[in-house]
């Protein structure tokens, strides 16, 4: 007897194109099929299940298990006869069905006996191919009734994903188009993973959404495809900005309006993230609310970017404050001051003025010490913002508002790229009108003061040009810059609040870890009292900080146990004396030299002037031992 011809529907064009235009063929495997196969091969208690799609000159297997091969040609399918059933095609024995008797894969390997396949429906009513279960021993009796009812179902689901992926492809392709009518809307939308979309029936009070979304808001994909009240979805939004969000609903709503709005997701766990959600309200031809379409996007990265960029910017800020001179940085080629701090208003008295361009220096009135006005283009700030030079210094005569003349010094130094490109320029403004007296009065008091001023305005300089010059980013440059600058002021804090024009090492060594002492037992230090000199102080006073720095980033301090000794001592080497500091780090993980040397590292074992650094990198933990002549520190050189 000859054997049946294949079904005419495989070859049908409508089916084909169909499945053509899902564009399921010769895809990467994916979950959702791939979990449908296994439950239906566990239901049905058979070695093998398949989702197979029936192409005109083959089938192809989106899904399989305990099948190797990947497809087969048409004439070992089964599924092709599936096309035509209304209901599941069931063939007890496969050696006796005229249909498959001689099936090469009954015949021969891997000797299929049994077959059981529910058809398997496009978006469009089209039957692609079938979810099929196989046995290699006949089954006179078929499939149960719970099996069978448990193929279908699962069937069921696989039409479920085709047509979200269906829709998904559909709005993709109308990504600029959103249209109302008695359908669905479809609407387009592209994101790498991150973009959900939702379609709310209002009348039914039934929310789509796509799978994305869904998961956002802590719902079973499935079942929002299918669609679910809004009141589902609502559950997910935080508590806190649950009622804002419902009258902002509410509104758009009532008015056929938009909605845009940002707001937090509660989930199960516990853990909060951010969206951005926008849709509009559409209405009918009566005015009364019908669709209510729109989209989502998750937005917690891109908060948590904006709350540290925020929180670096106020502790800049706050740190810029500490320091007794006026301070601003800006960016090049604009010129555009991006920040200044309270002294710098103090000293021009006037908030910091935001350039556009250089030529807006002109607002800034100034002359020099012969009385000509200083052009605009003179300023440091003007010149490094033009790509005139790289660092320039200058001092001038200050107009303020009030009429005052005030003698400043101006010192600014570019920022550069990685290319060598003038990026940006910080710039250090003091106030030197005593300089200036002193200079009138008394030649020795004036050398006096512009040395200890040019220490000073020379050191923040060096740290802010050093900074800057190593940091990859101007955001990196502005915590480094924060966090050296805190340290300078304290130093200056405990220089300020002395009797006498020294510092006590103890009160340097304790401001200068504070910062990294996020327990208040990370540090044990020990030594005897002792004073030493302004220049000494703010040395010493770093040096720790960029200790503490890399024990933070690579050390001891990188770990919650990690612990750090700093002792001195003062010792008779001779017939000097010689003060001796200790640094260890112990309960740290193994360090390793570094391969290169920044700004902190030269820093360290730069020193204290006339001293010695012996800096080691042992297993155990950094070791750093410093020694100078007691009487070098005691003398602000």
């Amino acid at each position: 007897m000859p054997i049946p011809p294949l079904p005419a529907l495989v070859q049908d064009p409508a089916r084909l194109d169909a499945l053509a235009g899902l564009n399921l063929l010769d895809t990467p495997p994916e979950t959702e099929f791939d979990d449908i196969v296994h439950l239906a091969s566990t239901v049905c208690e058979t070695p093998v299940a398949l989702v197979s799609l029936v192409a005109g000159d083959r089938q192809w297997f989106k899904a399989r298990v305990g099948f190797p091969p990947c497809g087969t040609a048409l004439n070992a399918s089964v599924c092709a006869y599936t096309l035509v059933e209304p209901d599941l095609l069931t063939i007890p024995d496969l050696t006796v069905d005229p249909r498959t008797r001689d099936n090469p894969l009954v015949t021969g390997e891997p000797f299929i006996r049994f077959y059981a396949g529910a058809p398997l429906q496009a978006p469009n009513g089209q039957v692609l191919g079938s979810l099929c279960v196989i046995d290699h021993k006949p089954r006179p009796k078929g499939l149960s009734v719970r099996q069978a009812d448990g193929l279908r179902r699962l069937a069921r689901q696989v039409t479920a994903v085709l047509r979200e992926r269906k829709l998904n492809m559909d709005m993709r392709a109308a990504r600029d188009a959103l249209q109302l009518s008695e359908e669905r809307l479809s609407f387009a939308f592209e994101a790498a993973g991150s973009l959900g979309w939702w379609d709310w029936d209002i009348p039914g009070d039934r929310l789509y959404a796509g799978e994305h979304f869904a998961r956002m808001y802590g719902l079973d994909p499935i079942e929002a495809a299918q669609g679910a009240p809004l009141a589902a979805f609502v559950d997910g939004i935080h508590p806190d900005d649950r009622a804002w969000i419902g009258e902002r609903i509410q509104h758009a709503v009532a008015t056929a309006g938009g909605f845009s709005e940002d707001y937090r997701l509660r989930h199960a766990d516990g853990s909060v993230t951010w969206v951005h959600a926008s849709g509009r309200c559409f209405h009918d031809g009566e005015g009364k609310p019908l669709r209510f379409p729109g989209v989502a996007v998750d937005i917690t990265a891109r908060k948590a970017a904006d709350a540290a960029r925020f929180a670096g910017e106020a502790r800049l800020k706050s740190i810029m404050e500490t320091v007794p001179v006026g301070i601003l940085l800006a960016e090049a080629p604009s010129g555009r001051i991006l920040m200044g701090n309270r002294r710098l208003a103090e000293i021009l008295g006037h908030a910091t003025l935001y350039a556009p361009s250089s030529n807006a220096y002109g607002e800034f009135v100034a002359y020099h010490a012969d009385g000509r006005l200083v052009e605009a283009q003179e300023y440091p700030l003007a010149q490094i913002s033009a790509g005139g030079c790289k660092r320039t210094a200058l001092e001038v005569q200050y107009q303020r508002p009030d009429g005052e003349r005030r003698w400043i010094a101006i010192s600014g130094e570019a920022i550069e790229d990685e290319q060598g490109a003038t990026v940006g320029a910080v710039v250090a403004i003091s106030d030197i009108r005593d300089r200036k007296a002193a200079e009138a009065q008394q030649d020795i008091l004036n050398h006096e003061l512009s040395h200890r001023l040019k220490n000073t305005l020379t050191l923040v300089q060096s740290i802010a040009s050093q900074t800057l010059r190593n940091a990859p980013n101007l955001e990196a440059a502005r915590d480094a810059l924060a966090a050296r600058l805190i340290v300078l002021g304290k130093a200056h804090d405990i220089l300020l609040a002395g009797q006498t024009d020294s510092a006590s090492v103890d009160q340097v060594v304790q401001e200068a870890l504070s910062l990294h002492d996020d327990t208040g037992r990370r540090f044990r230090v020990s030594g005897p009292s002792l004073l030493v000199g302004p220049s000494a102080a703010l040395a010493l006073g770093l040096m720790l900080h960029e200790l503490a720095t890399n024990a933070v980033k690579y050390g001891a301090l990188s770990v919650p146990n990690g612990r750090v000794s700093v002792g001195w001592t003062v010792e008779d080497v001779g017939a000097t004396a010689e003060f001796r500091l200790d640094w260890r780090e112990q309960g740290g993980p193994p360090v390793m030299p570094p391969t290169r040397k920044g700004f902190g590292s030269r820093l360290i074992q730069r020193g204290l002037a006339g001293g010695e650094v012996a800096l080691r990198y042992a297993t155990e933990g950094v070791q750093c031992s410093l020694s100078a002549p007691l009487a070098g520190l005691r003398v602000d050189v």
